[in-house]
């Protein structure tokens, strides 16, 4: 069911009525080819998605439902075939909506509830996305069955990335053009294969527009308290994370990394001065990294001879599950670890908060690039060796 992609990313929202004096919104409806069928009205609340009501489709499929709203309320409106429309409904609103059974996605029709039909448009949108990443999937397991595997990784990792750019744009104009109306507050979560589609430290001014525009026209709505406690908590993260980008973004010396190999040696990164060096940050229990490192192998068996070198760091647990990993997937480059996992001062140093990750430093170890994968990390390194 597509809107269940849209639903997941609403159920981090607290969505309740307030104290404010309450107003009636009703809402006519009419599905096509039912007849005396249960709809089931529900709320997205603090706790949960909770039912509110109960109600019967007429022998020609009509249906109405009223109750208040002091302030925008969430709701998803369910039939017995697990179809879903989804609705944020405003006090006052006189709401038609209409839809053929067994087709809602493709049929749905609201009218009077501008903050529903931008919803109704951003779903659009998400099914759309949807429809283009089922579509890469499909594709992606042809090519793995070719037994291309390494090739099929970083095709479909280019492809998830456009595919998310062009979601990400999307959104983003969104939220621009719709700052003031409590419809943002979904885009805000929006999702793609469970994946945000923005990220609250990069995309941080976005929150806070959002943020600063509702507070002002919903400063009792639970809805917007949320949200604008939320910034305010995320607040001195990002400021923190500004001050570890002086640390470890593009232009930085990296900062040195003296660690034990599984020989126990000590190996350092300034020992690598005068090479093109890949920090990289992995473990053998990320799923994602060991897909990534076929990708690293690639690369390090091309430019290696000309002045490459891997320095990995590991954040596993334990020395066995390390070492069985690096000899499993071929890994013959720099290794170490202090088997801290993510309590290793590294990491923290790094900033690292998720793996894979990995940092390009020059010959002078500067850092000039990072988190690139598969095709982009290969397209760096051939202008570096040209």
């Amino acid at each position: 069911m597509k809107l269940k992609t849209l639903r997941m990313a609403a159920a981090g929202l607290l969505i309740m009525t307030g104290c404010a004096k309450q107003a009636n919104f009703t809402i006519d409806g009419k599905l096509n080819g039912s007849s005396k069928d249960s709809l089931i009205f529900e709320e997205m609340t603090e706790k949960s998605l909770e039912p509110r009501a109960t109600i019967m489709t007429d022998a020609s499929g009509a249906f109405s439902f009223s109750d208040t709203a002091a302030n925008p309320r969430l709701f998803f409106i369910r039939t017995t075939q697990k179809e879903y429309v989804m609705m944020m409904v405003m006090a006052g609103e006189k709401i038609n909506i209409t839809a053929d059974k067994g087709k809602i996605n493709e049929t749905v029709k609201i009218s009077g509830s501008p903050q529903s039909e931008l919803v109704l448009e951003m779903n659009r949108q998400l099914i759309r996305a949807t429809d283009k990443l089922d579509s890469l999937g499909a594709q992606f397991q042809s090519l793995k069955g070719r037994g291309n595997d390494p090739e099929a990784e970083t095709w479909i990792q280019t492809q998830y990335g456009k595919l998310m750019e062009e979601q990400k744009t999307y959104i983003t104009d969104f939220i621009q053009k719709h700052s003031t109306e409590p419809a943002s507050l979904l885009a805000l979560s929006n999702q793609l294969g469970q994946q945000p589609v923005l990220n609250p430290r990069t995309d941080f001014d976005l929150f806070e527009k959002v943020d600063v525009q509702l507070f002002k026209r919903y400063p009792k709505s639970a809805l917007v308290l949320n949200l604008h406690k939320y910034v305010a908590a995320m607040r001195p993260q990002i400021q923190t994370a500004n001050s570890q980008a002086k640390l470890t973004g593009t232009g930085a010396i990296a900062p040195e990394i003296s660690l034990p190999d599984p020989d126990g040696k000590t190996q350092s990164l300034s020992s690598l001065r005068g090479k093109i060096v890949l920090v990289d940050f992995w473990a053998g229990w990320c799923a994602p990294c060991r897909r990534e490192n076929p990708n690293l192998v690639k690369a390090y068996n091309k430019y290696h001879s000309k002045g490459f070198e891997i320095f990995q760091i590991s954040l596993d647990k334990t020395k066995p599950e390390w070492v069985a990993a690096i000899k499993q997937d071929g890994l013959n480059w720099i290794h170490v670890s202090d088997l801290k996992y993510w309590s290793s001062p590294v990491a923290r140093q790094y900033g690292i908060e998720s793996i894979p990750a990995n940092y390009l430093l020059d010959k002078d170890g500067k850092i000039i690039g990072s988190n690139l994968r598969g095709a982009d990390l290969e397209a760096e390194l051939d202008k570096l060796f040209r």
